[in-house]
């Protein structure tokens, strides 16, 4: 028998993604009215245009694709607001729900877990425009269900062996999955500035007898920054690994040409003139799945079917009054 308890991994992954974009600027959202117009009401529980605004946002800084038109949107936002509201009635019927405490503490370890705290998490929410309270009530609702699936309607999975090994011969097969032919290569950029018509070709000219210089000098790519110098504003790139069906053909062919350790130019680039050097070949075999891997995606699956026929049913018990049209 396998037991799934996963209580709070979708909080996480929303304090990780928050602390990782938190240099990157606004959210690209537009700007939304912080109506309270009341759109539903769950029980006796209002959900308002509001409350739709911060679960957008909170998708924004979860890196969720938009799928569907902004009314799609927040149409999918706002059945997301009713599920977990029926989520803490019945959480609260059962005398299951979260204290504040609780979940307080439930977010300081999320915090934790992504390496900051409870003030600096928070500082990034007010910055992307999301409340404290928008992640308590999201917080709340998943507790007090994961208690609710456990404690009352003891879901629990099993995973059979044969269905792992059916799921790892599928992966077998996975054309992502297949080894990759990698060329690892270092770019050696000679920028041009902007100059008149006049005199363009002429700096091109020199720059490109400049890329030959460096040529004569290159000795395989741990050469390189000494091949390039005394040549004024040169760019040396780190390696590059780039998967072989992603090189354009004819780079390709005059790479094969020259083999590991040359060097192909001189080329015309957007700014100026480049080189591009070939350090070496190497076949890459993504990681696969391990059987416990597989096995969890499995229970996790089964789990979650199992907690989606519970909500709907919930769902229809729980009178829902529509009072706008979002």
């Amino acid at each position: 028998m396998f037991q799934l308890k996963i209580p709070h991994r979708a909080q996480a992954l929303f304090a990780a993604a928050v602390l990782a974009a938190g240099l990157a600027g606004p959210l690209g959202l537009p700007v939304l009215a912080q109506s309270q117009r009341v759109l539903v009401v769950v029980g006796d529980h209002p959900i308002t245009d509001y409350d739709v605004n911060q679960r957008l946002r909170l998708n924004a800084a979860l890196g969720y694709p938009a799928q569907g038109s902004e009314a799609e949107q927040r149409k999918a936002a706002l059945d997301d607001l009713i599920d977990e509201v029926i989520k803490r009635i019945e959480a609260k019927k059962n005398k299951l729900a979260p204290s504040d405490k609780q979940v307080d503490k439930a977010i300081d370890g999320m915090a934790v877990r992504v390496g900051t705290d409870r003030a600096h998490l928070e500082a990034k929410l007010k910055a992307k425009g999301i409340s404290m309270h928008a992640l308590q009530e999201q917080v709340a609702a998943s507790m007090g269900f994961n208690w609710l699936l456990e404690s009352k309607y003891k879901i629990h999975v099993k995973v059979d062996p044969s269905e792992v090994d059916r799921r790892l011969a599928h992966f077998s097969q996975d054309p992502r999955l297949k080894p990759v032919k990698i060329y690892t290569l270092m770019e050696i950029q000679l920028p041009v500035d902007s100059a008149s018509q006049a005199n363009a070709q002429q700096i091109l000219y020199a720059r490109a007898i400049e890329a030959q210089q460096i040529m004569q000098r290159f000795k395989g790519c741990s050469s390189a920054h000494k091949a390039v110098s005394g040549i004024y504003n040169v760019r040396v790139s780190k390696p590059l690994q780039v998967a072989v069906d992603k090189l354009p053909s004819r780079l390709k062919a005059v790479l094969d040409q020259k083999g590991p350790g040359g060097i192909a130019g001189p080329m015309r680039a957007n700014n100026g003139i480049q080189l591009v050097a070939f350090c070496g070949r190497s076949t890459v075999s993504p990681p696969k799945p391990t059987r416990e891997l597989v096995k969890t995606m499995l229970a996790n699956e089964k789990y979650k079917v199992a907690s989606q026929r519970i909500l709907r049913d919930l769902r229809r018990r729980v009178f829902i009054d529509y009072k706008a049209m979002n």
